[in-house]
């Protein structure tokens, strides 16, 4: 797994190189693709960072928040948020475990709810899942040559 992070640092690197858009944090693509087979989950941390980022954006119309302090509170809202979701579906569901939904990580959904107060939510999100796609197949690639990461 360690291989497939750093390549994937690489491969947002020389994403972000080329384009000037961050792929939603540096870390986020190597991720992601470590979860490609579960793309319910990646499409639930996408939501949970878009709404984060609306949260945080909310709540700075009544408090300020910048730097850290707003880096901090994308990660606060984005577990926030997944525990609310989460106990929301449980009223609705007789067997909880089955629905439950979960995150790539808090501090995944974090980054990129960061990155969008950054660069916007199309960009980001555009450019996070077309770099893990990529990463992804190169993976495949790696793979046919006999490379297992």
């Amino acid at each position: 797994m360690s291989e497939i992070l750093i390549l994937g640092i690489i491969v947002s690197i020389v994403f972000y190189e080329l384009t000037d858009i961050s792929p939603g944090g540096i870390i986020v693509p190597g991720l992601m693709v470590v979860y490609i087979t579960q793309p319910i989950r990646i499409i639930y941390t996408l939501v949970v960072a878009v709404l984060a980022h609306l949260l945080v954006e909310l709540l700075s119309k009544k408090i300020i928040i910048f730097g850290k302090r707003r880096f901090v509170l994308h990660i606060v809202a984005s577990f926030v948020l997944h525990l609310v979701i989460n106990l929301i579906l449980g009223l609705f569901v007789k067997d909880f475990t089955v629905v439950a939904l979960s995150l790539v990580g808090y501090t995944v959904s974090g980054i990129i709810a960061n990155n969008i107060h950054k660069q916007g939510a199309v960009k980001t999100v555009a450019s996070t899942v077309i770099v893990t796609a990529f990463l992804e197949l190169v993976i495949l690639l790696l793979s046919l040559f006999g490379v297992v990461l």
